[in-house]
């Protein structure tokens, strides 16, 4: 394996938890109307009707449309669905606002640190720039990559926003490695030839055909695929890894 040049991180429920603001979106959504019942309820059926509905079907739209349009579609067919008199478009605008307020995972910022003494890390997010805005300035990125300013998702079939970074970076694909935690993550960036490494940080099983190449649970085990003294980093003593 060619030596990794350049790190390629997701943003959601990879740096942060949008579950974090589960609660937040539903009570918003709800209002007095609100339990803690129907979160459960409302956010599993949101899960598997939008959100992992999203990494199935994107591939296969033929034009680029934004989270925005794809959430307010989605919430109409499940407010249809439930008999709900509440406003898809109101529900859209706080589900894609409380985004921007997911809390950080422990590791992410010392992830960041550490691996960013040496080397470039560039976002990659399937994200409206609304939903990642605010959580830009709390990351010391190179670069960003959102797919509604390149008009293209990380699963579509030619690649478009892996070829981007390839080409700002002017590299390799086997001196990217791209870690995100959705098939669209290793789907996508398999797809141009990059290093895909999944982080599992609920330990789920993997269902597709292609596999990713690495398996992680945190980002600090990241560290010894880049050459980086992840030991020291177990064992307490000083975290000079340059």
């Amino acid at each position: 394996m060619k030596k990794i040049k350049v790190i390629c991180i997701d943003m959601f429920q990879t740096l942060v938890n949008v579950y974090t603001r589960k609660e937040f979106i539903w009570k918003r959504i709800l209002g007095k109307g609100y339990t803690k019942e129907l979160e459960e309820k409302y956010a599993n059926l949101v899960d598997k009707k939008i959100i992992e509905k999203f990494h199935e079907d994107v591939s296969s739209r033929n034009n680029f449309i934004n989270f925005k349009m794809i959430f307010l579609e989605k919430f109409t067919e499940v407010f249809q669905e439930l008999k709900l008199n509440l406003s898809p478009m109101e529900a859209t605008k706080i589900f894609i606002e409380e985004h921007g307020f997911a809390e950080l995972y422990e590791d992410s910022n010392e992830f960041i640190e550490i691996v960013g003494k040496d080397y470039p890390i560039c976002l990659v997010s399937d994200a409206d720039i609304e939903m990642v805005r605010p959580l830009l300035e709390k990351f010391n990125f190179d670069m960003v990559f959102i797919s509604e300013q390149i008009k293209s998702y990380k699963k579509d079939k030619e690649g478009t926003i892996f070829k981007k970074v390839l080409e700002h970076y002017k590299v390799e694909p086997e001196e990217v490695i791209h870690i995100g935690d959705t098939s669209s993550d290793i789907l996508g960036a398999n797809r141009v030839g990059i290093t895909t490494c999944w982080i599992n940080r609920n330990n789920y099983m993997w269902k597709y055909e292609v596999n990713p190449m690495h398996e992680i649970r945190t980002l600090l085990e990241v560290l010894p695929l880049l050459d980086i003294g992840y030991e020291k980093l177990i064992n307490g003593e000083e975290k000079d890894f340059a």
